[in-house]
C-alpha cells in the first residue's frame, strides 16, 4: 500500500511540475486574456484597439517586483527608434499588475500603476487572479518581461530581472517586428 502511496504521490508532483514549466516559449502564440486598467477600470485584450496589430513589450510583475524591470523600461524610452515606432503606433508597452501575489492593498497598487503608467507611458492592467501569469507561465512574484509580436508570437521571453546584456537584443526584436 506504501507503494501505491508513494507512486500516485510522484505521479501528482511530477504532473504540478509539468503543468507549471508549461509556460510560454519563443515561438508560441499567447492566448487572449481580458484584464481591466488599473486606472480607468475598461477592460482590455490583446486584440484592443491599443494593442492589436502593434508589437507589445509587456512587464508582468508584483508589488514586490514592480520595479525590477526599471531599466529595461528606461531604455527603451531612452532609444530613439523605439520612440518612433510608439509614436508611429507600431510599439507599445502594457504592464500587468499581478495582485494575486501581492499583500500590498489594492489601493497601494493603483497608486503604484500610476506612477508607472505616468513613467513608462504604457497601459497598466490588473490581474487579481493570475489569470495572466497562467497564460504565460510566470512564476509566482517575479517578474517576466514578454515582447509578443504583431501576430501575438512570443519573440522574448524572461522570468526575473532582465540583464543588462539583454536590453541591446530585446531593443533589435522590437525594431525587426515593428517593421
Amino acid at each position: 500500500m506504501k507503494k501505491v502511496v508513494t507512486v500516485v504521490i510522484l505521479v501528482l508532483l511530477l504532473g504540478a511540475f509539468t503543468s507549471y514549466a508549461a509556460g510560454l516559449k519563443v515561438g508560441d502564440k499567447i492566448g487572449d486574456f481580458k484584464l481591466s486598467g488599473a486606472l480607468d477600470d475598461k477592460e482590455y485584450s490583446l486584440s484592443s484597439p491599443e494593442f492589436a496589430g502593434k508589437v507589445v513589450y509587456i512587464v508582468y510583475a508584483s508589488s514586490s517586483s514592480a520595479d525590477d524591470n526599471d531599466h529595461v523600461s528606461d531604455a527603451l524610452n531612452a532609444n530613439k527608434d523605439i520612440q518612433r515606432l510608439k509614436s508611429e503606433k507600431k510599439h507599445v508597452g502594457l504592464g500587468i499588475g499581478n495582485e494575486k501575489d501581492s499583500p500590498v492593498p489594492n489601493f497601494l497598487i493603483k497608486s503604484i500603476s500610476k506612477r508607472k503608467q505616468k513613467k513608462t507611458g504604457a497601459i497598466i492592467l490588473l490581474d487579481p487572479d493570475f489569470i495572466f501569469g497562467n497564460i504565460v507561465g510566470a512564476p509566482h512574484k517575479i517578474a517576466t518581461s514578454i515582447l509578443v509580436d504583431k501576430e501575438g508570437i512570443v519573440r522574448y521571453i524572461y522570468s526575473g530581472k532582465t540583464p543588462m546584456e539583454n536590453i541591446p537584443k530585446l531593443i533589435d526584436l522590437i525594431k525587426k517586428y515593428s517593421e
